[in-house]
C-alpha cells in the first residue's frame, strides 16, 4: 500500500472546487457600467437645474425621467455586484493576492487615471465654461485644498479600495478575536433575509440614516468632487458591498432572486413613484411637513434601490446567462468604455448643444460616436495591450489561419 494511503500519511484533502463562472452577473456588471455612459450623456438634455456645465437648448422631462430611472440603482448595484465577486475572488485567491489583484485592476487604473482623465475632463470642463452664456461663477482657488481634488467619475474606485480595504481589516479581527463562531448565526441570519418576499423593506431604515444628510434627496455625496468620500456614503455604499459578499457566501441563494423578479420589479416602481413625486413637490425646508415629505421621499429612494438591485439581479440570472462571445467581449471592454467616455461625451455635448434639433436624436448622436470611439480604442489599444492586461488580465490574440 502506498505510504499516502496509510493512516500515518493521510491523503491531502482535495482542492476546493473552481466556482463556474456566473456569465449573468458578469453580463450585469458590464451593463451597470454602460448605463453610465447613458447616464452622463442625459445630463446636459434634463430640465431639472443640475449642476452640470453643458444645458442642451433641446431638454425635455423625459431625460428626467430616464435619468432618475438609472441613477437611482445602478451604482447601488455595481457595490452589491462588487461585493459579490470580491468574496469569489478572495475565496479563490486567499487574502494576500486578493489584495495584489485589486490594486492592480482598481488602485493602478485609478492613479493612472487621476493624473490623465481628470485632467482631461477639466481642461474640457473649463472650454466649456467659455462658451457657457452666462459664464457661471467659479471656485475661488483659495478656497481649494488637497481634499477638494475631484476624482470625478473615478470615485467609485476610490471607494472600491476603501471598501476591500475595510474586509481586509474586518478579517483580521475577526481572525484575532476568534469570532469565526458566529459565522454560522450570521449565515442563518442572511438566509432567513433573503428568503423574505418583503426584504428590500428590513434595508430601507439603514439606507435612510445614511441618506438623511445627503446633499439633496435621494444623494447620499457629492460624487466625485471632492478627493475623499463622506462616510456616509461609505457606510451605504458599503451596505449594498457587503450584502453582495455574504450572498457570494450563501450563494445557492440565488435561486431566490431567480424566483423573486417581478414582485421585485413592482415594488421598485413604488419606490420610484414615491421618490419621483416627493422631488419635483415645491416643499421648502421651512414647512412643517418638510421633515415628513423628505421621510416619505427616502424611503422611496432606498425601497427603489434595494428592489431594483434585487429584481434586475434575478432577472439577468434567469434570462440573460448566456455564454457568447460577442456578449463576452463587451464585458470586457465596459470597463475601459466607462473608464474614458466622460471627456469625450461632455466634449460632443458642448458641441451640439446649441443645435436647432431633438434632444433624442441629438442624445442618440453622443452616444453613436461615444460606442464608435470607444470601443475602437479598446480593440486596438488596449485588449492586447498592457492596460487590456492591468485591466482585465491578460486576453489571447486569436489566430489567423495561414
Amino acid at each position: 500500500m502506498p505510504a499516502a494511503d496509510t493512516p500515518a500519511n493521510p491523503a491531502p484533502p482535495p482542492l476546493p472546487h473552481r466556482e463556474e463562472r456566473l456569465h449573468a452577473l458578469d453580463n450585469l456588471r458590464a451593463v451597470a457600467m454602460l448605463l453610465g455612459i447613458v447616464l452622463h450623456a442625459a445630463l446636459s438634455f434634463m430640465t431639472l437645474p443640475i449642476p452640470w456645465i453643458a444645458r442642451d437648448v433641446s431638454r425635455s422631462f423625459g431625460f428626467d425621467a430616464m435619468v432618475g430611472l438609472i441613477h437611482g440603482f445602478r451604482m447601488q448595484l455595481f457595490f452589491f455586484l462588487a461585493g459579490f465577486f470580491s468574496h469569489l475572488l478572495w475565496q479563490r485567491l486567499g487574502v494576500n493576492a486578493f489584495l495584489r489583484q485589486r490594486w492592480q485592476r482598481i488602485g493602478v487604473p485609478f492613479l493612472l487615471g487621476m493624473v490623465t482623465l481628470v485632467p482631461a475632463i477639466i481642461i474640457v470642463w473649463g472650454w466649456a465654461e467659455q462658451r457657457a452664456d452666462p459664464r457661471p461663477a467659479r471656485q475661488q482657488y483659495g478656497q481649494l485644498t488637497i481634499f477638494s481634488i475631484p476624482t470625478g467619475h473615478l470615485w467609485f474606485l476610490e471607494l472600491l479600495l476603501i471598501l476591500y480595504g475595510g474586509a481586509a481589516l474586518v478579517a483580521w479581527v475577526g481572525l484575532k478575536a476568534k469570532l469565526e463562531a458566529w459565522l454560522p448565526r450570521l449565515d442563518a441570519a442572511f438566509d432567513w433575509f433573503i428568503a423574505r418576499s418583503w426584504k428590500p423593506l428590513l434595508l430601507v431604515p439603514p439606507s435612510i440614516l445614511c441618506l438623511w444628510t445627503g446633499p439633496m434627496l435621494g444623494e447620499v455625496d457629492h460624487a466625485g468632487l471632492r478627493l475623499l468620500p463622506a462616510s456616509r456614503a461609505i457606510a451605504y455604499y458599503g451596505l449594498f458591498f457587503v450584502v453582495g459578499w455574504w450572498l457570494h457566501r450563501r450563494r445557492h441563494q440565488l435561486d431566490v432572486l431567480r424566483n423573486w423578479v417581478w414582485l421585485g420589479f413592482a415594488l421598485a416602481l413604488v419606490g420610484y413613484l414615491t421618490l419621483g413625486a416627493c422631488f419635483v413637490s415645491p416643499i421648502k425646508p421651512a414647512d412643517p411637513r418638510y421633515v415628513s415629505i423628505r421621510l416619505i421621499g427616502l424611503t422611496g429612494a432606498a425601497l427603489y434601490a434595494w428592489a431594483m438591485t434585487f429584481a434586475v439581479t434575478g432577472w439577468f440570472l434567469r434570462f440573460a446567462s448566456q455564454q457568447r462571445p460577442w456578449i463576452r467581449y463587451l464585458a470586457d471592454a465596459s470597463y475601459w468604455c466607462y473608464l474614458l467616455h466622460l471627456p469625450l461625451v461632455l466634449w460632443l455635448q458642448v458641441i451640439v448643444a446649441k443645435w436647432a434639433a431633438n434632444g433624442w436624436l441629438k442624445f442618440a448622436f453622443i452616444l453613436a460616436v461615444n460606442v464608435v470611439v470607444l470601443l475602437l480604442t479598446y480593440h486596438w489599444c488596449v485588449r492586447y495591450t498592457w492596460i487590456g492586461r492591468v485591466l482585465n488580465g491578460p486576453r489571447e490574440k486569436p489566430k489567423v489561419n495561414a
